[in-house]
């Protein structure tokens, strides 16, 4: 079952909201040009706010330009780090967010030894991100066996939702090919849309910042995963409507999700 993002040892953070709110709301120009030119630099990790890559050429690149990965926090480079730190809080900001679920993973567990385990986890990664980042969406959060991915507009742009779902499907279809082991990676995939509140959260010790999101929209997304089969993009309707494409998934029926009072209507998306 997904876990739902909890601040466990972590605490959301106020404030600067007009700032957030133009950064993932309606874009920030200054952020907006740095992601497109780092986009187009090669790297396989980069920094999730900005895009600019930490390795291969890419990374050699934009160390020459005095940016790396953060000591504190290695999923930001250490400028956008350094905006973390000057500028905590957030907003309530549009969204369209994704889980990826690793479909019996006690069982995989059980029948690999650790190491191949974590092995599996990171070609897992490997092969939904690269397609998460052309589809101009972002990773969240990564928990154990799970990928949390958002589209917030300031990062995506006004069809951040079409967006989304383009992106969800192909994320399926690359996992249909994609072997470990000689074998396909069962992942359930869950798309929904709606508003959440985006922005950073503090350790207990306030030493390390990350972005999060937070919200019943999130924990829709989250418990509709648990509902998605091995191969599947479970999209709500929600989603649908956002991104325009009311025909694109089929049979639309209502799941009773734990913990949600009212059955919310999804669907198998069949193609972009």
């Amino acid at each position: 079952m997904t876990k739902i993002p909890q601040m466990g040892e972590f605490t959301k953070e106020d404030g600067n909201e007009e700032l957030w709110y133009q950064v993932f709301q309606l874009g920030h120009p200054v952020l907006a040009g740095k992601q497109k030119r780092f986009s187009m630099l090669p790297g396989r990790t980069r920094c999730k706010m900005c895009y600019a890559p930490f390795t291969g050429i890419g990374g050699w690149i934009t160390k020459r330009m005095g940016l790396q990965a953060s000591s504190r926090n290695p999923f930001f480079c250490n400028a956008c780090d350094g905006f973390l730190n000057a500028f905590p809080g957030g907003a309530e900001v549009d969204l369209a967010i994704m889980f990826c679920d690793l479909r019996g993973s006690v069982a995989l567990s059980e029948s690999m030894t650790p190491k191949q385990f974590k092995e599996l986890i990171v070609f897992m990664r490997e092969t939904i991100i690269p397609v998460l980042w052309r589809s101009e969406g972002f990773v969240l959060q990564f928990q154990g066996d799970s990928i949390i991915g958002v589209w917030p507009p300031g990062f995506s742009g006004k069809d951040y939702a079409q967006k989304a779902v383009d992106g969800a499907f192909k994320m399926s279809k690359a996992l249909e090919t994609a072997t470990f082991n000689g074998q396909t990676v069962p992942v359930g995939i869950s798309l929904h849309a709606g508003r959440a509140y985006l922005g950073t959260v503090a350790s207990v010790g306030n030493d390390l910042q990350e972005v999060s999101a937070f919200g019943y929209d999130v924990n829709i997304a989250a418990r509709l995963s648990d509902a998605a089969e091995a191969g599947e993009v479970l999209i709500s309707e929600a989603a649908i409507n956002a991104a325009g494409k009311q025909n694109h998934a089929v049979d639309l029926h209502p799941f009773a999700l734990k913990g949600v009072e009212t059955p919310i209507q999804a669907g198998h998306l069949l193609r972009p």
